[in-house]
């Protein structure tokens, strides 16, 4: 009777050593790729907190000219061609800044993914796990049906 289940079960070993062998190269692959999602993601937010350090060092520098364009134009003396130079020297800083923090920010939110790909693949590999279980369970239903 032992000799009669042995082709049986010989399929199901080899099936079951398959579905380990491309289960544990299938987490290889999901780990690889997850590792570089995690590695672009970190050097997108880094090119982003350079940006934003730039655009505060521009807000800085651009604080005290406004402060002295307007000192200049609230003195008494008006002195249009000096004070309207730093103001607009200033503002102009000030629209730099925002427009380069606007343009980084824009750029980073178009690029950051973060894990949506390896989620969306771990799904996928679940389903091809069931899949292939059912399968499993269902050739070991026809093997002990046969007995």
């Amino acid at each position: 009777m032992d000799d009669d289940r042995e082709p049986l079960f010989a399929g199901i070993k080899d099936e079951t050593s398959r579905l380990k062998s491309d289960f544990a190269e299938l987490l290889r692959v999901r780990w690889r790729l997850g590792k570089l999602e995690v590695q672009t993601a970190a050097h997108s937010a880094k090119r982003l907190a350079v940006a934003a350090i730039v655009a505060l060092v521009l807000v800085l520098i651009s604080l005290p000219v406004l402060v002295v364009a307007l000192a200049k134009t609230l003195d008494g003396v008006l002195d249009v061609p000096f004070a309207g130079w730093l103001a607009i020297f200033g503002f102009g800083m000030l629209l730099f800044a925002a427009g380069l923090a606007w343009f980084r920010y824009r750029r980073f939110r178009a690029e950051f993914v973060g894990l949506e790909q390896s989620v969306e693949e771990l799904r996928e590999d679940v389903l091809w796990l069931e899949e292939r279980l059912a399968g499993f369970v269902n050739l070991l239903r026809a093997a002990g049906g046969g007995l």
